[in-house]
């Protein structure tokens, strides 16, 4: 049975009114917030650091930089030849319903040498993950969603690193298509076991790694929902005695988000100045990769990104250049950076890459007298789907 949208019909249009609302209101708030970030960038550097410190550590605020925090900074130029490396995964998380119990990572990659002529480098590179020690890590059950997805992206970054190495000769920038803090890190585990631990040290490792090679990393983010910079004006707003948890948890702001303010703010093109990130940062500062991010217009109608870079990308002009510029330039013809979306589509498995790589697992497993076979559950699942009737005797779809 379909989804019975006539039945949906009022609550659509109670939640078209109220969107049209919220809009309403929204720009209402924004000219308060462009004045409070022009009225931030005003405070001494020492009052607005006493005033975050006072905050706290779990305060998800975000902190200036060596630029001043309403700088706007207009496109660099680009050298006459770059290299802009993407790298993203998928995966398949283990499923007991399966034939078998495994997870799958896969890694899509791209390499574009600008001004050289040359056609793009493109791969992928799947992995089978089958192994006891795999599939029960550190004797704590099936492994979780979450570490398969932290794997995940310790694998796209030892593949930037893998890449970045063999581009050296010229200047290299190397993009995520995600954050560049560990996901998993950020969860506020209070004792992360050994396995994050692990994912994080591979992690790590390889931004030393492009870190070693000479080229930029960033990594970019399509339509971000943070609001760190608007929490940042609400505290410079308080007086440093009235800071704490319940000043700092409701402020008029807190609907806003920063993509909203900069995008009234930028002009194509330009970036915001550099912020760092709070407070999921330390274990990369201690590393020598300590977040910063700023916001960019991509050229693409109103299109503001999130871009988030180490500090020895931020640190470095050329390198921070070429990040803004390179971006820029892989943006000018797909609204978002070219090299990401191949890398997504060369990334990506699909319901049939599936369906293919389960047959010839039932084949090979048959080869060796084994007979394995779907959950009942996930036939008839695959019958609904397949608009099929359930026969006596079926097979594998």
């Amino acid at each position: 049975m379909s989804l019975d949208i006539p039945q949906l019909i009022p609550q659509l249009q109670g939640m078209a009114q109220s969107a049209a609302e919220q809009a309403a209101e929204l720009e209402r708030l924004l000219p308060k917030a462009e004045q409070a970030l022009d009225s931030c960038a005003m405070i001494e550097a020492q009052e607005l650091m006493d005033k975050i410190l006072r905050a706290g550590s779990r305060w998800r605020g975000a902190r200036p930089t060596d630029e001043s925090i309403n700088t706007i900074f207009p496109p660099p130029e680009l050298p006459d030849s770059f290299t802009v490396i993407g790298a993203d995964g998928s995966q398949i998380f283990t499923d007991r319903h399966a034939l078998a119990l495994y997870f799958l990572i896969n890694i899509g990659s791209i390499v574009v040498a600008h001004g050289s002529g040359e056609a793009p480098l493109v791969a992928s590179h799947p992995e089978l993950f089958y192994e006891q020690q795999d599939l029960y890590p550190e004797m704590m059950g099936l492994i979780s969603s979450a570490l398969v997805s932290g794997k995940r992206d310790a694998a796209e970054m030892a593949e930037l690193a893998r890449l970045s190495e063999s581009a050296r000769s010229q200047p290299t920038l190397a993009l995520l298509d995600n954050g560049l803090l560990l996901w998993i890190t950020t969860q506020e585990l209070d004792q992360p076991t050994a396995q994050v631990e692990i994912i994080k040290s591979d992690y790590l490792r390889g931004m030393q790694a492009i870190r070693d090679t000479g080229a930029a990393l960033g990594g970019y983010i399509d339509r971000p929902r943070t609001s760190n910079v608007l929490r940042l004006l609400h505290l410079a707003e308080l007086p440093l005695e009235a800071i704490n948890d319940e000043t700092l948890r409701v402020h008029p702001y807190q609907h806003l988000t920063d993509r909203m303010l900069f995008a009234r703010r930028l002009p194509p093109g330009h970036r915001s100045s550099r912020f760092e990130l709070l407070p999921s940062n330390q274990d990369f500062s201690r590393a020598g990769h300590s977040i910063q991010f700023f916001y960019l217009h991509t050229g693409t109608q109103d299109q503001i990104a999130r871009v988030e870079v180490p500090g020895w990308v931020a640190e470095n002009s050329k390198l921070l250049d070429l990040t803004h510029a390179g971006i820029l330039e892989e943006c000018r013809v797909t609204g978002m950076p070219y090299v990401l979306a191949r890398a997504h589509e060369l990334a990506v498995v699909s319901q049939s890459d599936r369906q293919a790589l389960e047959r010839a697992l039932n084949t090979l497993l048959l080869e060796r007298g084994i007979r394995s076979e779907i959950s009942q559950k996930e036939l008839a699942k695959r019958w609904v789907r397949s608009g099929q009737r359930p026969s006596r005797r079926s097979s594998l779809p």
